[in-house]
């Protein structure tokens, strides 16, 4: 099967011009979307969980509420290939209109507490990039953690980071849900 993905440097700029092209017409700003929210889970039983997760954990719901307000979109799926030893990861997509665009993946083969404290992460890793409208691209958003995180270790062809804030977020989310996620029934 054919890579969707052009491999050149010229088509790479081409492709990810019309993907922004795209997303300014398919996706409404937030601030004009009605009723609509800046997380969107791609995945019913990531969704689900997420909104398990929001019920236990107030840090997962006024973590949540910090990301509705900011002039962010993160869209959340199951990722299918992460690096070894990555349970879930936030990429920059692109900027449209004052919006970013963030992608988050996480290993869905993970349990379900481990997958919502990984949500939890990323999220805090969008909020951190909400906050700062400087962040439009890639390289704004690797010197933002160059300020605000660390690098970590990997196999040195991307680079990569952390926080003590996203690392504090998933711990204390994770606490708060004790150890098992409660099941809702479908009726609600």
């Amino acid at each position: 099967m054919r890579s969707l993905v052009p491999q050149s440097d010229s088509s790479l700029r081409k492709f990810l011009a019309a993907l922004t092209l795209l997303l300014t017409l398919a996706v409404p700003a937030p601030s004009s979307a009605r009723g609509g929210t800046h997380v969107r889970l791609f995945d019913p039983n990531l969704k689900l969980l997420l909104e398990r997760g929001s019920v236990q954990s107030p840090t997962l719901r006024a973590l949540i509420r910090e990301v509705e307000a900011t002039p962010i979109l993160v869209f959340a799926e199951c990722a299918v290939r992460l690096p070894s030893g990555v349970g879930a990861r936030l990429n920059f997509v692109t900027t449209v209109r004052d919006v970013r665009y963030v992608r988050v993946g996480v290993d869905c083969s993970l349990t379900q507490r481990w997958q919502i404290a990984l949500l939890a992460h990323e999220m805090q890793h969008a909020l951190e990039v909400g906050k700062h409208p400087d962040v439009v691209d890639v390289e704004d958003m690797e010197s933002l953690y160059e300020d605000i995180g660390f690098r970590t270790p990997r196999d040195g062809t991307l680079r990569h980071f952390e926080s003590n804030a996203a690392i504090a977020v998933q711990r204390a989310v994770d606490h708060e849900l004790g150890g098992h996620v409660e099941r809702q029934s479908n009726t609600d």
